[in-house]
């Protein structure tokens, strides 16, 4: 009998924490609509000044792109540098989040973070920016349901259509545009690679105002690739051998070979094309 009480007691627990947690997740949002290639979803951005205004999420948005027409050198670079194991977690990195919290302890501050993917689309689509224990809380419970009723790669093609690649630069085809003036089907691999290079922070990686900062990540991440077996040494280092140019009229960047003549063509040599 002495035994049979805190048995009782930690089965009426758990099963009370889990009604709680199974009501909590009921109060967040449906994502089950998200299946659904057609659906669209309002959301609400900035623009470069701070001005609020409506952003579609879906093909009702003319700058919406399928994944089947976003480059796989921008896909998997984006995995490699954003979350490695994104096609065998089930919407957490537990190792990254352990590491995370540690470089954290070790700063005495938010240095960075363990987000999947997952974790950031749920952020994005439904959550503030604030940090707080609720938010993530319910940031883990919206990433889950992503999981469960989402394919991976439509939560990454929701992914590259929603994240932030500079001041009021929602999407892979209006950062394309906004960088290149090209769709995103018409990159290079090098190109891709540095639109990649963006996402952790594209205020301190914008091309256009930090050129060097943004090649260093740019470099970053394409020893990354080669550390993942996706490029050769050899197209890892023709890769890393070139330099920024802007056009000072239309402010269009281009990437070209090092010690290369001034020339506004942008580099394309198959040397570079590695998936």
């Amino acid at each position: 009998m002495i035994l049979k009480k805190p048995i009782m007691a930690g089965f009426c627990l758990i099963v009370s924490c889990s009604a709680l947690l199974w009501g909590f997740s009921l109060s967040l949002p449906d994502v089950r609509p998200l299946k659904n290639p057609q659906h669209n979803m309002t959301l609400i951005a900035k623009d470069g000044h701070g001005t609020r205004y409506p952003f579609v999420l879906g093909p009702r948005n003319p700058r919406w792109i399928p994944l089947a027409q976003i480059p796989l050198a921008l896909q998997w670079a984006v995995i490699v540098a954003e979350d490695d194991t994104f096609y065998q977690h089930n919407g957490f990195n537990f190792s990254a989040m352990r590491d995370a919290l540690w470089e954290n302890v070790k700063r005495l501050k938010p240095a960075r973070g363990g987000s999947t993917i997952t974790q950031q689309l749920a952020k994005n689509l439904y959550l503030s920016r604030k940090k707080s224990l609720a938010r993530k809380l319910k940031e883990a419970v919206i990433a889950w349901k992503l999981e469960r009723h989402l394919s991976k790669n439509r939560i990454l093609e929701l992914y590259l259509n929603i994240i932030e690649w500079g001041p009021g630069v929602y999407g892979v085809e209006e950062a394309s545009w906004h960088y290149f003036r090209k769709s995103p089907v018409d990159l290079n691999f090098v190109e891709s690679i540095l639109l990649a290079a963006i996402i952790p922070s594209p205020t301190r990686y914008n091309p256009i105002l930090y050129p060097e900062r943004a090649l260093e990540r740019y470099r970053t991440v394409l020893g990354l690739m080669h550390t993942s077996k996706l490029i050769t040494l050899d197209q890892y280092k023709a890769a890393c051998a070139v330099q920024l140019r802007l056009d000072p009229v239309d402010r269009t960047l281009s990437i070209c070979p090092l010690g290369e003549a001034e020339e506004k063509e942008s580099v394309t040599s198959h040397a570079y094309e590695p998936i």
